[in-house]
């Protein structure tokens, strides 16, 4: 049975936190500035995607690991796998999720690539160690795409150097909810590009739809 650490929680949009907003911005803060002084950064291009939409009504939170996809969602998996060319991945990281797991198919059966689970798509307390594991794996001219959540994609980004002046343009926002940085829509493909050394803008990034 699948443990969700209690930092993020990646299956349900409200997550199970109970942070406060301050101690919430401090977190964040030394999560940047570790980030910033150590060069804690991937050597291969990294990709990174929420999953497709999944359907509307399901059977309630006790089966929302294996919340499929609904039909736009199958459809716009398919735009994903679209927009990567033959040779072009070296590899799919993904949650333990019926939804990325999906979201990842097409992309993985177009071009060859394998699909592994990655706790990072899904617990921000392993993002660290999985950057550092992507450098002794692949090279710089290789790239990887990771597909996760909307409470993880932000904390991704941001312990690869993302500065909070780059968050609006990047798509991350605060949620109303939650004390927890989210991202909205579901056809948001973002680009790390090699990261090191940190810039001082969002040289290092981009976002574009599929």
């Amino acid at each position: 049975m699948m443990t969700i650490k209690a930092f993020k929680n990646h299956s349900r949009g409200k997550g199970n936190l109970s942070m406060k907003p301050l101690f919430v911005a401090v977190v964040l803060n030394v999560t940047i500035a570790s980030a910033i002084l150590s060069g804690a950064m991937a050597q291969p291009v990294i990709y990174i995607v929420r999953h497709v939409e999944k359907l509307p009504a399901w059977l309630g939170d006790d089966f929302d690991d294996f919340h499929p996809l609904s039909e736009i969602g199958i459809k716009r998996a398919q735009l994903l796998a679209d927009s990567f060319a033959p040779e072009s991945l070296a590899a799919v990281f993904c949650s333990p999720t019926t939804r990325t797991l999906h979201t990842a198919l097409p992309l993985a059966q177009k071009l060859g690539v394998p699909v592994e689970l990655a706790e990072a798509c899904w617990d921000t307390t392993a993002i660290d160690a999985f950057y550092s594991s992507l450098k002794n794996r692949f090279a710089p001219d290789q790239a990887v795409l990771l597909i996760s959540h909307s409470n993880i994609i932000p904390y991704l980004l941001m312990r690869a150097g993302l500065r909070p002046s780059c968050w609006k343009e990047m798509g991350i926002t605060a949620s109303s909810e939650v004390a927890e940085m989210v991202i909205e829509g579901y056809d948001n493909l973002w680009k790390i590009m090699k990261p090191e050394p940190v810039q001082k803008d969002c040289t290092n990034f981009s976002r574009r739809r599929f």
